[in-house]
This record gives structure tokens, C-alpha cells and sequence, in this order.
């Protein structure tokens, strides 16, 4: 009845944000990247939202390494 709920728990990372020397962004639930920080810091989630909605429609998971 409870399978598909997710571990509940402080410590669980959603986006790395990279701003210097270089500018990225990466979701590690999708593997989306983004090279615009500043639009994703101001709310602009729709990449990340689309991905993720799509996954849950398909079932597709991906292995999604951070980045260092």
C-alpha cells in the first residue's frame, strides 16, 4: 500500500548549484541541467518540473551522479 512512498529525512539533496568558476545548475532526482543559476535562483523551475513530471508519467528513473 505505502511502496511508492519516498524516505522521509533531512539530508536528501534535489539540485547542486555550481556559480563559480563556472555556472550550472543539475538536478540530481532528473539529471536536467541548467548553465543560467540566476534564472533558476530567481524560480524559473519549469525544465525541472517538466522532467520530473515526465519521469513520474514514464516510471524512468535515472542514476544521476552530483557534480563535483
Amino acid at each position: 500500500e505505502y511502496s511508492s512512498k519516498t524516505e522521509i529525512g533531512w539530508g536528501h539533496q534535489i539540485r547542486s548549484y555550481v556559480l563559480q568558476p563556472y555556472q550550472l545548475v543539475k538536478d540530481l532526482r532528473t539529471g536536467v541541467t541548467s548553465t543560467s543559476p540566476g534564472d533558476v535562483l530567481d524560480g524559473d523551475l519549469d525544465v525541472f518540473m517538466a522532467a520530473a513530471l515526465s519521469q513520474r508519467v514514464t516510471g524512468e528513473k535515472i542514476a544521476v551522479e552530483d557534480v563535483d
